[in-house]
């Protein structure tokens, strides 16, 4: 599928604001448009139906291999705090990026 261009009328301020974060991040303006709003707006996929916001269990992870499973399917991971896995806890997803999902520890737990 080709991209689509559209025209979009910012505010200086805005515009202004856009910049400076896409430069602190070492990203052009339009990819961090895109990002921001690719991570805003939801797919209607089978992730963000029904695995983003389920629980693992931390023996459910496999740190040597980089998979998690979840709900019987396998997915590569990102762990939000780069903290190695304990096995005692308990993870959620917070994120799904294709085949890739980003956990983190429940905190209520500790």
């Amino acid at each position: 599928m080709a991209d689509k261009m559209i025209a979009l009328r910012l505010d200086k301020s805005l515009y202004d604001r856009i910049s400076e974060d896409a430069a602190k991040e070492n990203r052009s303006i339009n990819n961090y448009i895109v990002t921001k709003l690719s991570d805003t707006v939801p797919t209607n996929n089978l992730e963000q139906r029904q695995i983003v916001g389920s629980v693992v269990r931390g023996d459910k992870i496999n740190m040597a291999n980089d998979l998690v499973e979840v709900k019987g399917i396998y997915y590569r991971y990102d762990l939000l705090a780069n903290d190695l896995v304990d096995k005692t806890r308990n993870y959620q997803v917070i994120k799904a990026n294709g085949n890739i999902l980003t956990i983190q520890e429940l905190k209520s737990e500790k």
